[in-house]
Order: structure tokens, then C-alpha cells, then sequence
């Protein structure tokens, strides 16, 4: 009975010293000034869509990525073809997919995200 105390003691003592090595001092961590902690960003919008006519319309907000457009939110803008307001999206993002919606057809514009805004002009339905 002895040799297998003294071998769960060691197996014990080994381990206690295993998870020693693993954990890390958090205030030695060398984080650069341009990581970003948030994970989302709110971002303000303003986009006109040039129907021809003074209807609403609709649009969808997507972020692309390797498996294709994700849909992030969906707004209606004015009769004027007018939206302005904010979305929420990842803090990741540098650019996303506006689609709009007039009838039964739909326009896809990529518009830049810049200084947290989204401006963009939508014609030629």
C-alpha cells in the first residue's frame, strides 16, 4: 500500500507543478496600443437610395466573410428613399454589404466604414 501512496503523492506533486508552469502573470502581458478590447462598435448611417419613386424600400446591412454575406440588421427607409440612424455591428469590421430592396428587385453596393460612419448613395434602380 505504501508504493502507491508514495506514487499518487508524486503523481500529485507533479501535477501541482505542471499547472505552476502553465498559468501566467496577466501584468506582464505586452498588449499593443492598436488591439481593440470591444468586440462591437455602434456606427452611424446615412444612406439615400434613388428609386425614381417616392416609395419605401428596404435595406440589409451583411458582413462577408470566407463563407459568404452574414446578415447583420434590416432597416425601411422614408418614402425620399432616406435612412439615417446607427447599427450596431462587429468592432472588426472595416467594410460592409448594403443591399437594397425596391420592389422585386435589389441593388449590392460594399461601402467603407470610415471615422465609425456608413455614407452612401444608391441609384441606377
Amino acid at each position: 500500500m505504501t508504493t502507491y501512496t508514495n506514487l499518487l503523492s508524486g503523481l500529485i506533486l507533479l501535477s501541482s507543478l505542471a499547472s505552476g508552469a502553465v498559468c501566467a502573470d496577466m501584468n506582464s502581458l505586452n498588449v499593443g496600443d492598436s488591439f481593440a478590447y470591444k468586440t462591437q462598435k455602434t456606427v452611424a448611417v446615412d444612406i439615400q437610395i434613388n428609386t425614381g419613386a417616392n416609395e419605401e424600400s428596404g435595406l440589409s446591412f451583411y458582413s462577408q466573410g470566407a463563407g459568404g454575406l452574414r446578415l447583420l440588421d434590416s432597416r425601411m427607409v422614408d418614402s425620399s428613399g432616406h435612412y439615417n440612424g446607427k447599427l450596431r455591428i462587429p468592432a472588426s469590421l472595416k467594410t460592409i454589404v448594403v443591399r437594397s430592396r425596391w420592389l422585386d428587385s435589389f441593388k449590392e453596393v460594399k461601402v467603407s466604414i470610415t471615422k465609425n460612419k456608413v455614407n452612401t448613395v444608391i441609384d441606377n434602380f
